[in-house]
């Protein structure tokens, strides 16, 4: 089984518990989940009884984009306590859940490579063959950490994590692969369960259809 660390930037403690659950802790190394200290309590922890996720809090400052400097502060968690192990590191937002189908892909991977797949947003499905800034979502890569180990997000562009993903690739070509499938959503918690629960079923029966009766057949799109 491949080593695999999540780490999420948060302040909306709240939906925390809601991501828990879609992630399942046999496939993951540590959680690391880090709390903006600028909004969150020093000493705020809810998930002191689980031994796999780490509790972090890091500031940010005021002229900074929410969650680069945490997104950081994580990857340098990783560089001093596994400097020498072959990590895959995921960027978990806490607006969003891990994919059922993102387990598959965790069984896929090989060490030094970085991976790029497709994302199932709310009525379309973007795709992963291009990662460049503006035309790929950070929850649409997945690294192994020692390959891009010096590379750090920008924290003043709102568009760091496009720029993040488009650095790592272009760092050495030949170790990025693209996986033609859905492993993942876009701000999943960011609709309200009524939305939720509707595109749930609205891509149930579009799939449904198209592999049993050829209709509606899934285009991707290569930018938002």
């Amino acid at each position: 089984m491949n080593k695999l660390i999540i780490i999420t930037p948060s302040y909306r403690v709240q939906k925390l518990p809601k991501i828990l659950k879609s992630i399942n802790l046999n496939y993951i190394l540590e959680w690391i989940i880090v709390y903006d200290g600028s909004k969150i309590s020093e000493n705020f922890q809810q998930f002191s009884n689980y031994k796999k996720i780490v509790e972090l809090v890091f500031n940010s400052n005021d002229n900074e984009v929410q969650g680069n400097a945490q997104r950081n502060f994580g990857l340098n968690y990783i560089e001093k306590k596994y400097p020498n192990e072959n990590i895959f590191v995921y960027f978990l937002d806490d607006d969003n859940i891990i994919h059922p189908r993102f387990y598959e892909l965790i069984k896929k991977v090989r060490i030094n490579h970085t991976y790029s797949f497709d994302q199932q947003r709310t009525r379309y499905v973007l795709s992963g063959e291009n990662p460049k800034v503006f035309n790929i979502d950070l929850a649409m890569f997945l690294f192994d950490f020692k390959l891009i180990k010096n590379i750090r997000f920008e924290l003043d562009k709102y568009e760091a994590d496009g720029i993040f993903v488009e650095e790592c690739c272009n760092k050495d070509i030949s170790k990025h692969v693209y996986l033609s499938s859905v492993y993942c959503y876009y701000n999943y918690l960011g609709r309200n369960v009524l939305r939720r629960t509707y595109y749930r079923i609205f891509w149930f029966l579009r799939h449904f259809l198209s592999n049993n009766f050829n209709f509606y057949k899934i285009i991707k799109q290569k930018k938002p």
